[in-house]
């Protein structure tokens, strides 16, 4: 399957960092995992606990009634006997109004970055917690890259 260049609506640019600017903390959302990563040790509550854990000692505020969050999705293809393929995205989302009608409020992902992993059955669960760990680094340093000092 081919993806057209471009068709995501935020990534790592100089521009997606810049919505990250300001922000003074985050909620952490989970996506439904398959159930086929559950089975294989991976939960929503333990994947929320690991990136809270590893923003706040980031330096990164987290609060869970926050309207701006980092959602984690995964999403994963496997064939009965082969390895595993994940494909693992971190993005920010905020809260924006339209400007041709101030009355229509949504939620849209601000800034994004992903990574595609292949393993083993046996090393799902830790091919997907290093993933996460490196998307949620990557996203401190484009937080902390804006961020001003008082």
């Amino acid at each position: 399957m081919l993806v057209p260049a471009g068709s995501h609506a935020a990534g790592d640019a100089a521009l997606d960092r810049a919505t990250l600017r300001g922000l003074k903390s985050v909620g952490v959302v989970i996506d439904t995992l398959d159930a086929e990563l559950t089975r294989q040790g991976l939960s929503a509550g333990d994947l929320a606990a690991r990136i809270t854990d590893r923003l706040q000692k980031a330096g990164v505020p987290t609060d869970k009634s926050a309207t701006e969050f980092v959602g984690l999705r995964i999403m994963q293809v496997h064939d009965k006997k082969g390895p595993y393929g994940l494909c693992l995205s971190i993005g920010t989302y905020q809260p924006v109004v339209l400007v041709r009608d101030k009355n229509m409020k949504t939620a849209t992902q601000t800034w994004e970055v992903e990574t595609v992993v292949v393993a083993d059955a046996k090393l799902v669960r830790e091919a997907a917690l290093n993933s996460v760990d490196d998307l949620v680094d990557r996203f401190v340093a484009a937080w902390k890259s804006v961020q001003t000092t008082p």
